[in-house]
């Protein structure tokens, strides 16, 4: 686990933190964007959960604000039939041993002012940096919005569409995007020299005593 800026990165591992996940989730993708069912229990749970990883970012109260899913290869992955239909052909995402694909990943609503977003989602950035590089992880992939596909490409993350934009049932417009950790190394040191080295500078790590969380 590591501290930054006030903040808490870590890997989810102990229930109370897993079941923050699943709630999160379901306020964000079940009751606001409605992509998932709505529960009984307010928890968004699925099959891939039985073997994912989870990360979160957790604020000085210990609520965890931000939170993003890794389905590492070979294991089945969304895009491989939930959203099946972004890709087609030789378009298809080919899987290798160093891949893995970002789902979930979303902000608590509540927090979501510009200044507080971009905060959160940086420290999710950092952290999805630093888990790939322990991983051994070089390729990520995940699906996004178009509105999404442009914050990466600002921000300086070098992503590159397969395929293209498709409408979606609920009229939004996605598509499957890739990222290569070494292209990213090699394009923002340059593009956005700043943010790289925040991204790739090794957090502060916090001693698990001085925390109630589980370990990373």
């Amino acid at each position: 686990m590591v501290r930054e800026k006030g903040f808490l990165i870590k890997t989810l591992s102990a229930y109370e933190e897993m079941e923050q996940g699943y709630r999160l989730r379901h306020e964000v993708f079940s009751e606001e964007l409605r992509w998932a069912p709505i529960s009984e229990d307010r928890k968004e749970v699925d099959r891939y959960d039985s073997f994912a990883s989870c990360l979160g970012v957790f604020d000085m109260e210990q609520r965890l604000i931000g939170y993003t899913r890794f389905i590492t290869s070979p294991r089945p992955f969304m895009i491989d039939k939930e959203f099946a239909g972004l890709t087609t052909g030789e378009e298809r995402i080919k899987k290798s041993r160093d891949m893995a694909e970002i789902t979930r990943l979303c902000v608590r609503k509540q927090g979501r002012r510009a200044d507080y977003i971009l905060r959160v989602s940086n420290l999710l950035y950092k952290g999805i940096y630093h888990w790939s590089l322990k991983m051994g992880i070089r390729h990520l992939v995940m699906v996004v919005d178009r509105r999404y596909y442009r914050l990466l490409r600002f921000t300086g993350i070098p992503v590159k569409m397969v395929g293209s934009f498709i409408v979606m049932p609920d009229s939004v417009q996605a598509a499957v995007i890739r990222l290569d950790l070494d292209e990213f190394r090699e394009v923002a040191i340059y593009k956005s020299p700043e943010f790289y080295y925040w991204v790739t500078t090794e957090p502060d790590h916090v001693p698990s005593q001085e925390l109630s969380h589980g370990p990373c």
